[in-house]
């Protein structure tokens, strides 16, 4: 039975980026990634010199061990008739995330998460095609700029990092689809004058091409 590296599950939380932005759901954090090896001394020379994650590590599980554990996370329903135990998943989104998740999740995975939860959001860089998936399962391509890896994904939305992969965003408003522009955040932030600048430099971006802003809501307000 194939497994999976997982490096962390939890919520219920907020979807902070995105067409799912201030939507209530679960985090899964798949280990691994092509654009950092993970390692601090490696950071400033990696394909993301901004990341905030560690994706390192984790704990191999199955398919059905991974809904167990996500469904442990829902909290129980208020009372009621029929509002006793535990919540239900499917009144919850889902973050699939890295790391880089597409170097792992196949059809099987995307199938039973997609099953589980009312929608999924693969937060990809966009090198790894995507395996076929059901219809709530959405791909959030962040493009990265990775030497020899171009970016293959079909995306249903875009989330372009301003300024530091500014380049990708003619290819993203020419595909058609809805196209976020998200400010790189320092590792202070999403405060301070480097941020503002980063911020202002989106601003005017959407102004000009009428691209969406995402401001990672969960940073602002401080929940995971």
């Amino acid at each position: 039975m194939r497994r999976y590296q997982v490096k962390s599950l939890f919520g219920p939380t907020l979807q902070g980026e995105g067409l799912h932005a201030g939507m209530p759901c679960l985090f899964l954090r798949l280990a691994g990634c092509n654009a950092w090896d993970g390692r601090p001394e490696k950071r400033a020379t990696s394909a993301c010199p901004y990341c905030d994650t560690d994706f390192l590590g984790g704990e191999p599980l199955d398919a059905a061990a991974i809904s167990e554990r996500l469904a442990a996370l829902v909290p129980e329903s208020g009372p009621g008739p029929g509002r006793s135990g535990r919540g239900s998943t499917g009144t919850l989104g889902l973050v699939l995330t890295g790391g880089e998740p597409l170097l792992q999740a196949d059809g099987e995975l995307l199938a039973t998460l997609g099953a589980a939860f009312r929608w999924v959001d693969i937060e990809t860089n966009g090198t790894r095609p995507c395996p076929v998936r059901p219809a709530n399962v959405f791909i959030s391509c962040s493009p990265k700029r990775i030497a020899g890896q171009e970016v293959v994904v079909e995306a249903d939305w875009w989330k372009v990092l301003i300024p530091d992969q500014e380049s990708f965003l003619e290819r993203a408003l020419a595909s058609g689809k809805p196209v976020f522009l998200q400010p790189t955040c320092p590792d202070q932030g999403p405060s301070g004058e480097l941020y503002q600048r980063h911020l202002e430099r989106c601003l005017a971006l959407c102004y000009r091409h009428g691209c969406r802003l995402s401001l990672q809501i969960h940073k602002y307000i401080g929940i995971p």
